[in-house]
């Protein structure tokens, strides 16, 4: 229930967040935001300072780098990273990215992607996850192509929403990145059950968020801020 309760809370917070310009927002007027893609993830400048080029790893994507420089991944043109909820941890040691559409449609699709540095126990993070979104998850293996990267995903469904958590690691390195993602129904600004949304649509956001996450790739240490050829 604490679950349900903190992911409705969220949900409405991103709506009036992404409805609304960030801080750092060029809104495609100003001379510096014409410089690039005419897409709000390169229109939104805090959201730019992430993306290290105008040139795409795949339709409707481009490449993203973290702050700790500790994983990089697809970004979706559509989505910008929240402000106010991103946090970076001493060190580097943790760092917390939310990333949500700048203009929700029909089918709203939100992750939050959270990387810890200071992991190594895979079955101890599933449980810990497990309990803190409230529920006994299934969690799945995933087929990934980074040499010693692994992926496990969990679906789950609360009352309006289809939930996926998903734990990102590498044996030994102990470090972890944990995802999670939500499709939800909208209509104007209000939260509808998922079946006031097409299935179709539903099935492929379900598919869309797959893929993406099969993207995201955990570098072995910080001094290795590139993709590694496998």
């Amino acid at each position: 229930m604490r679950g349900i309760i903190l992911s409705v809370l969220a949900f409405t917070v991103l709506v009036l967040v992404s409805c609304s310009p960030s801080d750092k927002e060029d809104t495609g007027s100003t001379p510096e935001a014409k410089k690039y893609p005419e897409v709000a993830a390169f229109q939104d400048s805090f959201t730019r300072d992430f993306l290290t080029s105008v040139e795409p790893t795949r339709n409707g994507h481009f490449p993203f780098l973290s702050q700790t420089m500790a994983y990089a991944m697809d970004f979706p043109e559509d989505m910008i990273i929240g402000e106010r909820s991103y946090n970076i941890g001493p060190d580097n040691r943790s760092e917390f990215v939310t990333m949500s559409p700048h203009e929700p449609k029909d089918i709203y699709v939100e992750h939050t992607v959270e990387y810890y540095s200071f992991l190594a126990d895979e079955e101890h993070s599933r449980e810990s996850i497990s309990a803190r979104m409230g529920v006994e998850l299934n969690f799945e293996e995933i087929p990934i192509d980074y040499a010693s990267q692994q992926m496990k995903v969990a679906e789950y469904q609360f009352d309006k929403s289809m939930e996926f958590a998903t734990l990102i690691w590498k044996e030994g390195k102990g470090r972890q990145i944990h995802v999670f993602s939500s499709i939800r129904c909208v209509k104007g600004d209000q939260l509808k059950q998922l079946n006031e949304c097409s299935e179709e649509k539903i099935e492929s956001a379900k598919e869309e968020i797959i893929d993406w996450l099969k993207t995201i790739q955990l570098f072995d240490s910080e001094t290795e801020p590139k993709l590694i050829e496998d």
